[in-house]
């Protein structure tokens, strides 16, 4: 899934650190339980991030009619807990929360067992606009051709939102053959605009398991594909219409692998899981563009060796040159975690470090799904049973997990670079910054990604007083009132 906001691994901050011992770590900031915790409620089941706020599913709340909780990040950086979201017309076993996805300015919850007009499990999205300080219900999306186990949004890998336009899967649709529909904002209003087959619909491929969009790339899981060895289909934007590309498939394919169950594309990346590979220890497949233009894969990432069920592959995320991915282990006897990867200066994969909650046990089910946005990363964990002290143990009452890394500078929206200017540059003891639009906050940092300087602006012009700091290069992190970033290099004499 991609973040909320276009994300830029800054390429200024990759050049900086060459050379340097800067290690990237993450660190865990925040555990996060519902307000309203009940066993068996699976807070954590699907998770969202962007730079204001953490959106998390519950999907078992209330005899599985679910819900959704959203949290603001403070001037702490902390979260608090700002609103419950449920469905207005709700049923028992809906599964609203099932799946998640915060954009610019609405969020996205899918309920994917909801019965539609009478016909069970059809499945339906739900979207609610930020207005008011809050987010407020708009419009209900269902299917135009709903049918019955349709499972529309059924889990955190089978929705996705970039700008004015929701890909949503329902990989259950006709005899779990699948499809995916998409639906876009058009005049204001949101409309299905495309169903979308497998260029070869087979009963059981469950088409729509797993979706990511980039710009004018959709890739599609179909987990069940050749006695579930798997596939993953790449769509392109013609024109408006999703057209068929080309199809991805595993180099080592076997049965019961489900490549395809999670899928990202991030411009000319591409992960793919398959947690089944080698009796469920799983593996996830990197593809990159080849100068053909098509994609190749180019690494298989593999989970630690162990004989349990890993489901290395269950979920995935990518954030430019970072790649993260979840092993769940379900059911197993060992610890679950998410193994984080970057990409070094040879091309190559590596693994940088495994992420698991401080307080995490086996059969916590962290992983299950995953968020990846600038510098920090959300972790659901819906069989986790403790709230943020490790007290209270209820069953499956499920958290989430906030990690922040500091050596990932963030999110970057080089358009917004034309809309401001800082000067002096090179600058002695002050620089001040002149912007079309409102500032919030502006962050100074190390080359090394250290916070060194955090102010509120709240307008379009100021000053910074950095008499204090020492000769060398900085980053100035800008972050805008609409949301966009912005970081410009910094020279202090």
């Amino acid at each position: 899934m991609k973040p909320t906001f276009k994300t830029i691994a800054c390429a200024v901050v990759g050049s900086f650190l060459i050379g340097t011992s800067a290690i990237a770590q993450y660190a865990q900031t925040s555990k996060i339980v519902s307000e309203n915790r009940e066993g068996r409620a699976e807070f954590g089941t699907s998770v969202s991030l962007n730079d204001n706020f953490a959106l998390v599913g519950a999907s078992r709340e209330n005899t599985a009619e679910g819900a959704a909780y959203v949290y603001v990040k403070n001037n702490q950086e902390t979260w608090d807990f700002s609103q419950r979201l449920a469905a207005d017309d709700p049923n028992a076993g809906a599964e609203y929360g099932g799946a998640v996805h915060l954009a610019d300015d609405f969020l996205v919850v899918a309920a994917g067992r909801a019965d539609v007009n009478g016909i069970v499990r059809a499945g339906a999205l739900y979207v609610y606009n930020y207005q008011n300080n809050a987010f407020e219900f708009g419009t209900k999306l269902i299917a135009s051709d709903y049918s019955g186990d349709a499972k529309l949004g059924m889990n955190p890998t089978s929705l996705d939102v970039e700008a004015n336009t929701i890909v949503a899967g329902a990989p259950g649709e006709n005899g779990w053959t699948g499809s995916v529909y998409v639906f876009s904002k058009v005049n204001g209003v949101w409309q299905e605009t495309q169903k979308i087959m497998s260029p070869n619909p087979q009963m059981s491929d469950s088409f729509g398991i797993g979706v990511s969009i980039s710009g004018d790339q959709m890739l599609i899981g179909s987990q069940g594909v050749n006695s579930s060895r798997g596939a993953a289909f790449l769509y392109v934007n013609n024109n408006g219409v999703w057209e068929y590309e080309e199809t991805l498939t595993a180099s080592n394919a076997a049965p019961d692998n489900y490549f395809g169950s999670s899928v990202t594309i991030e411009d000319n990346k591409a992960v793919v899981g398959a947690f089944g590979v080698n009796a469920e220890v799983g593996a996830a497949y990197v593809f990159e563009k080849n100068s053909q233009g098509s994609f190749e894969e180019v690494q298989i990432l593999n989970a630690n060796p162990s004989s349990d069920r890993v489901q290395f592959g269950w979920a995935t995320a990518i954030n430019q040159d970072y790649i993260a991915v979840t092993a769940p282990h379900i059911y197993g006897i060992e610890m679950p975690e998410v193994y984080f990867y970057k990409k070094d200066g040879s091309g190559t994969w590596v693994e940088d470090q495994i992420i698991v909650g401080d307080d995490t046990v086996e059969e916590d089910f962290l992983g299950w799904s995953v968020a990846l946005n600038g510098q920090e990363m959300i972790i659901g964990a819906p069989r986790e049973d403790h709230d943020v002290n490790g007290n209270n143990e209820m069953g499956d009452a499920g958290s989430a997990y906030i990690f922040k890394n500091p050596n990932i500078l963030g999110v970057t929206d080089f358009n917004a670079e034309n809309s401001f200017k800082i000067y002096p540059n090179p600058a002695t003891t002050v620089f001040s910054l002149t912007s079309t639009k409102s500032v919030n906050t502006i962050k100074i940092y190390s080359v090394t990604g250290s916070l060194i300087k955090n102010v509120e602006v709240n307008k379009n012009t100021t000053s910074i007083n950095i008499d204090h700091l020492l000769s060398g290069i900085y980053l100035v992190d800008i972050s805008f009132e609409d949301g966009s970033h912005s970081v410009q290099k910094l020279v202090k004499q």
